[in-house]
């Protein structure tokens, strides 16, 4: 299957995003999701301008992930796990896949599985930095039209495909990377050889993600909804 450059959208892990979601559809939910990480805590001042949106920390950033009432009905996917942790020890970061630098740099980060543990599921992670020039620093590639649509979603997206992991050869991944101010985001769905799937499924999603972000970031409850 093809596989996106390790050199785009700034060296993200796809190895490490293939095992995260792999590991939740086929064994139930990852050691990620298990982990003890810090509380949440803080929030900063809204503002009233795009380029000063507000900085989302750590309760901003979870209530930002698609919820149980946003996700499309017809997928038939239940969550699996939803945290957002505050940025205190780089481990549980990086045990979520994010790179090293940009761990070093981060202010909080969130995560949301689905699935229907029988042919698809979906995993959602979110990063914050404080400030929008160091999202946009470490966010390295552009995605084609195929991957991202005419109008793609955010301020810089990208596509990609991922190998299926050993462990579960007939799965496929497709996903998108993409950053919306300071806030850059994951979304990864995943599918059993044999299942249909309506095109154009993960940039729904991706575009139902930056929703949300753009409305935590305007200092709004998200609500955003793909149903």
């Amino acid at each position: 299957m093809p596989r996106a450059p390790y050199s785009r959208t700034a060296g993200l892990a796809a190895s490490t995003s293939a095992v995260l979601l792999m590991t939740g559809l086929v064994g139930g939910c990852g050691s990620h999701q298990e982990a003890q990480h810090p509380a949440a805590k803080g929030a900063a001042a809204p503002k009233a301008s795009l380029a000063a949106a507000r900085v989302l920390r750590t309760a901003q950033l979870e209530a930002a992930l698609p919820n149980q009432f946003s996700i499309p009905v017809e997928l038939g996917l239940e969550m699996g796990g939803r945290r957002g942790w505050d940025n205190v020890d780089a481990t549980y970061c990086q045990s979520e896949g994010w790179p090293d630098e940009w761990c070093a740099e981060a202010l909080a980060f969130a995560s949301v599985s689905y699935k229907n543990y029988k042919d698809q599921g979906l995993l959602v992670r979110m990063i914050s930095f404080a400030d929008t020039a160091t999202a946009a620093r470490f966010f390295k590639g552009k995605g084609t039209v195929d991957e991202v649509g005419d109008h793609p979603p955010g301020d810089e997206s990208d596509g990609y495909e991922l190998d299926p992991p050993a462990d579960a050869p007939d799965w496929s991944t497709k996903g998108i990377d993409v950053r919306q101010g300071a806030v850059i985001a994951k979304v990864e769905y995943a599918w059993k050889a044999g299942t249909e799937v309506r095109p154009g499924t993960v940039l729904d999603l991706t575009e139902l993600v930056v929703r949300g972000i753009q409305q935590a970031q305007a200092g709004k409850p998200p609500t955003a909804s793909a149903r």
